[in-house]
């Protein structure tokens, strides 16, 4: 667990009331929301989300629609998102977060393949071309 997590869980504990708990570092946004944000921060067009993964136009557009309740899309659906729109490291986690996943497994291979074309600031295309030198092509 995180630095953050493991604060909010001593609180937990020490409080006697849930009201009474100081917690940081909240998830206060869905992942439709945050998924949004950052399409719209980065000037993606659903149809690029779409030719640079496997997930249909509805799909996405389900994803992106803060009042779909029951759309919960998996882990590896949501790291497909981030490569296709070339976020960051930091933006592929808080994606991962809000979809309620753990961040990236440095401990997994096609994983790290990731995270450090993430950092090299390598584009989507690139580091799935990465995973398929590496033999990971069953990541997704």
């Amino acid at each position: 667990m995180g630095r953050v997590t493991e604060e909010n869980k001593r609180e937990l504990e020490r409080a006697l009331h849930f009201d009474d708990a100081k917690l940081t570092g909240m998830v206060d946004n869905t992942f439709p929301v945050v998924l949004g944000r950052m399409i719209q921060k980065k000037n993606i067009s659903v149809m690029r989300i779409v030719e640079n993964t496997s997930i249909s136009k509805s799909y996405v557009n389900k994803l992106r629609n803060p009042s779909e309740q029951n759309v919960n899309p998996s882990r590896k659906v949501v790291i497909d998102i981030a490569l296709a729109i070339n976020a960051t490291l930091e933006e592929t986690n808080t994606l991962l977060k809000a979809a309620r996943y753990q961040e990236l497994y440095a401990r997994d291979e096609a994983e790290a393949v990731i995270i450090w074309g993430l950092i090299h600031r390598q584009s989507g295309s690139e580091i799935r071309r990465s995973l398929h030198e590496k033999g990971c092509d069953g990541f997704f």
